[in-house]
């Protein structure tokens, strides 16, 4: 049986982030994948993309073979301690306690290792005999700073706590997050000086600091290229044309198109990959269309390649 896909989506605020998982998670469970987006926010905003959603206790089911779940800082330390205490009086004693929850708060990663041995919970599911229950776990996962964080939470517990079952627990996440068959970072970018600058900074930090397998960059909402400077000099030279608001908005997306392909060949010399490029949507909602035509195109370098 093939290991789960287990996929963490990251990159700078507002870049798409939640709109690549739901195309990724989309194209995986349309391919006959059991698939499962994990939300680590709780705006709403993959329901939002799947008109048909509803919810299934603490999941949402999308569409077929596609659940989401949100996952809650404070509810997972409760539920960590509530299975390792055992006795129900011992756990509300302790998480009621106030130097408890200080402690909790300003323990470093405390909320990060029980993010990840959920989701390894998941990837991971105990017994030999016991049926998995999904194929392809999808993270859509902070932005890249916390990320960062998130996914140096197991080396750095590895170093700290090297028995007991914490320091076990840290040694299988590390296993799991360092195996390229079963765990890829995806890093999606705008076409923007800023975004691409922290895109080959993050990359570098989890491909040789951290040891992870980091797919093709995703650069988002790139102006098609409708415009040649034939077509310009033409629009130019038509006095019915030139100066007036046609004119301005074709060169406009045409300079705009000029400065994604810059910031493309910005990562393409600096990563020595080929991004993923996903259009600019000119509506104010993704169309069902454009989500499938999305999952397509990282579906092939994500999971397919």
């Amino acid at each position: 049986m093939p290991d789960v896909r287990l996929i963490f989506v990251t990159g700078k605020g507002g870049v798409g982030k939640t709109t690549v998982a739901a195309a990724l998670g989309q194209h995986a469970a349309q391919s006959g994948r059991r698939t499962l987006i994990v939300e680590t926010a709780t705006d709403g905003r993959l329901e939002n993309l799947f008109t048909n959603h509803r919810r299934a206790g603490a999941r949402y089911h999308l569409a077929s073979n596609l659940d989401s779940v949100r996952l809650d800082a404070r509810e997972l330390v409760e539920e960590y301690f509530s299975e390792l205490l055992r006795f129900s009086f011992l756990s509300k004693r302790l998480l009621g306690s106030s130097t408890f929850n200080a402690l909790t708060a300003a323990a470093p990663g405390i909320t990060e290792f029980l993010l990840l041995e959920k989701i390894r919970g998941w990837a991971e599911p105990g017994g030999v005999t016991r049926r998995r229950r999904y194929d392809t776990i999808i993270v859509d996962g902070p932005a890249t700073g916390h990320a960062i964080k998130l996914l140096r939470t197991p080396q750095n517990l590895s170093t700290m706590v090297r028995g007991g079952p914490l320091g076990n627990s840290a040694a299988r996440l590390l296993a799991l997050l360092n195996d390229p068959a079963r765990t890829s970072v995806l890093i999606v970018s705008l076409p923007e000086e800023m975004s691409v600058r922290e895109t080959v900074e993050t990359y570098a930090t989890l491909a040789h600091d951290l040891g992870m397998h980091v797919a093709r960059p995703v650069v988002n909402r790139v102006f098609p290229r409708r415009f040649t400077k034939g077509d310009l000099d033409i629009v130019d030279r038509d006095p019915r044309l030139a100066h007036s608001p046609v004119a301005a908005a074709a060169h406009f997306a045409a300079r705009c198109r000029r400065q994604s392909d810059r910031h493309v060949g910005y990562l393409r010399r600096h990563l020595g990959l080929s991004p993923v490029l996903l259009k600019q949507i000119f509506y104010p909602e993704i169309s069902p269309d454009d989500l499938r035509a999305f999952g397509r195109s990282l579906g092939r370098i994500v999971l397919d390649g």
